[in-house]
């Protein structure tokens, strides 16, 4: 079985789902995507200097296979901007546990994102092999779990390892290809930083399952 990811994220953009929303919310996104079929955390900044990390934050929408997703966060600070813990491949709306009156917040996604679930095959005995080609700067995990993806909340509920250490934070392509072992339910891509360009492919190939 031949698998290709190929990924070009959005520029990092701070105002990209919202801008200025005030009041008591909740607040729908005028755009509810980054327009690149990825999920990125989601930030949250406080145009004003009114602290307001006293308050919860309720973000709603889908994770990066498409599947509803809610995490609740602390606001931001006077002139501060928070991050989420989840990654959001839509955005849908935006509750606050209390008004936040006159001031503003931008809401928008950062640089860190992650890619849909890559099924495998963990009855295999043979394990999978890997070729990152990378263009631009950025810095890329190729990451791996055991769970069965199907039955969790969320992506981000499962467990998520890096057990091939030429696929951990790399910044350019890989030098030789990379085998890692059989069980793996599922891989992903996760992406700590890039700058604007930057894109990335992923190949690898797994063994088919002997015909009876």
């Amino acid at each position: 079985m031949l698998l290709k990811l190929r990924l070009d994220p959005a520029d990092e953009n701070l105002t990209g789902f919202a801008s200025n929303v005030t009041g008591a919310g909740p607040w729908t996104p005028t755009s509810t995507t980054s327009g690149d079929n990825l999920a990125h955390q989601v930030s949250v900044r406080n145009d004003s200097a009114n602290n307001h990390s006293g308050k919860t934050l309720t973000l709603t929408g889908t994770d990066a296979d498409g599947r509803a997703q809610v995490e609740a966060m602390a606001g931001p600070g006077g002139s501060a901007t928070v991050e989420s813990t989840k990654y959001f491949l839509t955005l849908t709306s935006v509750a606050v546990s209390s008004t936040i009156g006159a001031d503003t917040f931008d809401i928008g996604w950062v640089d860190e994102f992650v890619s849909a679930t890559i099924p495998l095959d963990w009855r295999l005995d043979a394990g999978t092999k890997w070729l990152l080609d990378v263009t631009g700067t950025i810095n890329v995990d190729v990451q791996f779990c055991l769970d069965d993806i199907p039955t969790l909340t969320d992506q981000n509920a499962a467990f998520w390892v890096e057990p091939a250490s030429s696929l951990l934070a790399e910044t350019a392509d890989s030098s030789a290809i990379v085998e890692v072992a059989a069980g793996y339910t599922a891989a992903r891509v996760q992406v700590n930083s890039y700058s604007s360009g930057a894109e990335l492919t992923l190949r690898g190939t797994q063994p088919e399952r002997p015909h009876a």
